[in-house]
């Protein structure tokens, strides 16, 4: 669960500091404050909500990756099909 989180922290923040970045920079000589604080806001909190099960999908992959399932897990899988 911890690298679940980790990856959707990573991928939250990523899209908080992208989005904070482009819209300061369309925006340059007067930075429009509240619509890049909203922007902000919405962009986050829906890349932190739908994009947690991607996250969740993701670490387990790299779980399985680092400890592949040995025999006996592959028996008892095969069993309860």
């Amino acid at each position: 669960m911890l690298g679940a989180s980790a990856i959707s922290f990573i991928l939250t923040g990523g899209a908080l500091i992208l989005t904070l970045a482009v819209g300061a920079l369309i925006s340059y000589p007067d930075i429009a404050i509240i619509s890049l604080l909203i922007s902000t806001i919405s962009v986050t909190l829906i890349v932190g909500v739908a994009g947690y099960p991607i996250s969740y999908t993701t670490w387990l992959a790299i779980d399985l990756i680092m400890r592949p399932l040995d025999a006996v897990e592959l028996a008892n899988t095969s069993k309860q099909q």
